[in-house]
């Protein structure tokens, strides 16, 4: 499927993958403020090689959803961030890849739509869209997600209401 891009949607289809949904988190509002304590990145992590974050703000979360599809965590934590950066290198893998990984098999779609839905009081640095997810376990649901830049030009996923896609939200 291919994919277009404009300032108000996005779209891209993907081949469903269905494994066991284990011990999904519910009612969890994924706020990255309370990813943990804190820490620096374990060594051994090494950066994507084009640095972390995407160039746009829709790129992050077609990259994060794209590869929480294809179950590549490393992918995920690359878009997964504050305005400070990513945060995998504030708290390691350890902290980080279970999260991801709980996030992918909430994540598995048949297709998905991103639309921009900026809301006042985000803030300059912040945009919001809500991803119509078609196919998930929950069937089709609208995820909202916020997205934040780090004034580098490069921008990360902050935010996104897993909730809807454990049971817990609406």
């Amino acid at each position: 499927m291919t994919r277009s891009f404009t300032t108000s949607t996005a779209r891209r289809g993907t081949t469903a993958r269905r494994g066991p949904a284990r011990a999904a988190a519910t009612g969890l509002l994924l706020v990255l403020s309370a990813c943990g304590s804190g820490g620096s990145q374990e060594p051994g992590v090494a950066s994507p090689v084009g640095g972390y974050g995407a160039e746009s703000s829709e790129a992050a979360i077609v990259q994060f959803l794209d590869a929480a599809q294809a179950e590549d965590y490393q992918s995920m934590w690359a878009v997964f961030g504050t305005a400070e950066g990513a945060a995998i290198e504030r708290f390691g893998v350890a902290e980080i890849e279970p999260r991801m990984v709980v996030l992918s098999r909430l994540l598995k779609h048949r297709d998905y739509e991103l639309r921009l839905a900026d809301l006042a009081g985000l803030g300059p640095n912040r945009t919001r869209y809500e991803v119509r997810m078609v196919g998930t376990r929950k069937g089709d649901v609208l995820v909202p997600f916020v997205t934040t830049h780090d004034g580098r030009g490069r921008w990360y996923v902050e935010q996104l209401q897993a909730d809807r896609l454990s049971g817990g939200g609406n």
